[in-house]
């Protein structure tokens, strides 16, 4: 009679314990990176009234009789799926996509937990919210590198750097296109004058003027002089006479002035009407880059054509590079077509912060390319300054090895007049300060910086164990047991350790309908050891009441 009694006290017991872990589970459903636990049950210790007998010639066996001594506690088991992912928006926050625990010290112990809403404290560690401790990980250099491999070994605090040093620029990397085909430009192509012998009743004729560049050379013109009476006639100094017109060629240097040597630009005698009274066209040999209303071409009464020339076949790029002190200096680099196929920084309009240097590249540099539009030659060349400040040389190589030219554009974006050549990367930077940092899915730690950079500052370590149940609960943090095996470290996203979620936290696995339930099972469970307890007693009262 009395067993039943004290198997009632033992299912009290072992639900009341299910009730317990019931409840931790509830307590902790928004608990960030909490593993549920269940309980089950076992049987205690049965008494043997009778064993068991074999089965003899004339009688049949019989079954052991055993008496149950109630039920205990077979196991409180953690559940170490996955939590759902929250998004927070904190950069400082994150959360494991698999399997895995961060790595935390606690002095010189090693622990580990789920939980990823991390800070950085005074000295720019790493640390865990909850908990207090340093996360541990690996720290890269300057680069952006990890020097001695991502081990065990190397394991430590992860340390984010406040201030990153000014760096020198030394290379700048130029690339797109310089359009093939494009000209300078002359801001008329037709005109008139009227020539005149200066007589007091003077002899009359109407000059026409028209001109336009000459396909597949640069920097040349043709002109035509047609005058409304065709028996006029033009004489050169070769002399050759034409009558009614004359068709000669221009060829501009790129600042604009005539190339004598190579134009038909002499004094020409204008023979008027065939009367033998004359008058002399003169072209102008000073025209001028970028100066409007420019003569071209002159007669004896002082009537004249003009010309706007505008030097339209360049492509003026700017860049920004750095010394060795953070100092930024703007360069502007002059990239002029001087001839087919061919162009050419003019080292005397090269400007650094709005001021022309002596020798900055050491002599004009050419840029040819081949007639499939790729660089041929003056792929690099090495331009010298001395920046204000440092008061010492500096050296960039500019490479243009990437660059084009076609004719239209070279690529998808070209602007109207089909010159996209420009820098495409500049090294070097001045000082910066720290202003936030960011998580990647593979755990790199990127901090962005007041000078624009962003630079990789370390990577956040992962453990994972062969029975990760084995761990034992130490304040919101697991310890490694001897049934739960070593924690072997690595990487995330490598080699079967889960990738991070930045900005995002994992919720508790706890689920409210199962624990409810779980709960209504307890209390069940807790109420029917009591009536048999209350049920045994009645049975006791009765065997007292036989002598009255």
């Amino acid at each position: 009679m009395l067993r039943s009694m004290y198997a009632g006290v033992s299912g009290l017991n072992s639900h009341q314990q299910m009730m317990d872990v019931t409840g931790n589970n509830i307590s902790n459903v928004n608990t960030v990176g909490f593993k549920s636990s269940r309980v089950t049950f076992k049987e205690m210790l049965s008494q043997t009234i009778r064993g068991a007998s074999a089965p003899q010639e004339n009688r049949a066996g019989t079954n052991p009789q055993q008496v149950g001594l109630g039920v205990g506690v077979g196991s409180i088991d953690s559940d170490m799926s996955s939590g759902n992912l929250q998004s927070t928006g904190k950069t400082s926050d994150v959360a494991i996509q698999g399997d895995g625990f961060f790595v935390l010290r606690d002095g010189s112990t090693e622990v580990y937990s789920r939980a990823g809403n991390f800070n950085f404290d005074e000295q720019g560690r790493l640390y865990s919210s909850s908990t207090g401790m340093l996360v541990q990980g690996w720290t890269a250099n300057e680069n952006g590198e990890y020097n001695n491999g991502l081990t065990r070994n190397n394991l430590g605090d992860i340390q984010l750097k406040q201030e990153i040093n000014a760096e020198a620029t030394d290379k700048v990397n130029f690339a797109k296109n310089l359009k093939a085909n494009i000209i300078n430009d002359l801001g008329i192509v037709q005109g008139s004058m009227q020539v005149s012998d200066g007589a007091t009743t003077p002899v009359t004729d109407n000059i026409n003027f028209s001109m336009e560049p000459v396909d597949g050379s640069h920097n040349v013109w043709e002109y035509t002089l047609k005058s409304d009476d065709p028996t006029t006639t033009f004489t050169d100094p070769t002399p050759t006479t034409t009558t009614g017109e004359y068709t000669g060629q221009i060829v501009l240097e790129n600042d604009g002035s005539i190339d004598t040597a190579s134009s038909d630009v002499d004094n020409l005698t204008v023979d008027i009407n065939n009367s033998g009274n004359t008058d002399t066209l003169n072209f102008d040999d000073t025209i001028k880059l970028d100066k409007d209303g420019e003569s071209l071409i002159t007669n004896g009464t002082g009537e004249s054509i003009d010309l706007s020339y505008q030097q339209t076949a360049k492509r003026d790029v700017s860049i920004n590079v750095f010394d060795s002190q953070g100092g930024k200096h703007s360069v502007l680099l002059p990239i002029e077509k001087i001839d087919n196929n061919t162009w050419e920084i003019d080292e005397t309009k090269l400007e650094i912060d709005g001021n022309t240097l002596t020798t900055p590249l050491g002599g004009n540099h050419e840029i040819k390319f081949n007639d499939s539009g790729e660089i041929l030659s003056g792929e690099t060349v090495d331009l010298t300054f001395t920046p204000a400040g440092p008061g010492v040389s500096q050296t960039v190589e500019l490479d243009f090895s990437a660059m084009t030219q076609f004719a239209d554009g070279g690529s998808l974006e070209t602007n109207s007049d089909g010159m996209t050549a420009n820098f495409s990367s500049v090294n070097g930077y001045e000082a910066g300060s720290l202003e936030s940092f960011s998580f990647t899915e593979t755990g790199d730690i990127v901090g962005s910086f007041s000078n624009g950079l962003t630079q990789i500052q370390g990577k956040i370590a992962m453990a994972n164990f062969a029975n990760p149940a084995g761990l034992s609960r130490q304040e919101g943090v697991f310890e490694a047991t001897s049934n739960s095996g070593e924690a072997g470290i690595g990487e995330p996203a490598q080699g079967g350790f889960g990738s991070l979620a930045p900005s995002t936290l994992e919720m508790s696995n706890a689920n409210l309908s199962q624990e409810f339930t779980n709960m209504i099972t307890a209390q069940r469970g807790f109420q029917a050891n009591s009536k048999l307890i209350t049920t045994s007693d009645e049975m006791l009262q009765e065997l007292v009441n036989l002598k009255r």
